[in-house]
């Protein structure tokens, strides 16, 4: 049986940029490239060590979410797979350890209700 199973996550990453508008600019990219269908949100962008250089080190904490399409016998299957399919895609970013979390549907809302299969 299909199923759409919506999915959250978030997390930080500590990256090198020119700037706040480019890291954050950076990892909306990067997330948007691995998962085009989510929604990103980017919460916080903070400098790590001194302003002034060319390139800075910055934090950036972000969040996704979306609905993941999965073929499963029960809710509980289908929420594991698509817990899986979301580890594996984003195994080997700088985003892999992302905290994952199945929803209920309406949290996937806001522009992201298409399936994830990408």
């Amino acid at each position: 049986m299909e199923h759409a199973v919506g999915i959250r996550g978030g997390g930080r990453v500590e990256l090198a940029a020119y700037g706040l508008a480019d890291a954050e600019h950076q990892v909306e990219k990067e997330l948007r490239a691995l998962w085009p269908q989510a929604a990103v949100e980017v919460t916080d962008v903070s400098r790590m060590g001194e302003p002034g250089r060319i390139v800075e080190e910055f934090r950036v904490s972000y969040r996704v979410r979306g609905v993941v399409p999965t073929v499963a016998d029960t809710d509980a299957e289908a929420r594991k797979a698509a817990l899986r399919v979301m580890r594996d895609r984003f195994l080997g970013s700088r985003f892999e350890r992302i905290t994952w979390e199945a929803v209920q549907g309406p949290a996937a809302k806001g522009g992201a209700a298409k399936d994830a299969a990408g």
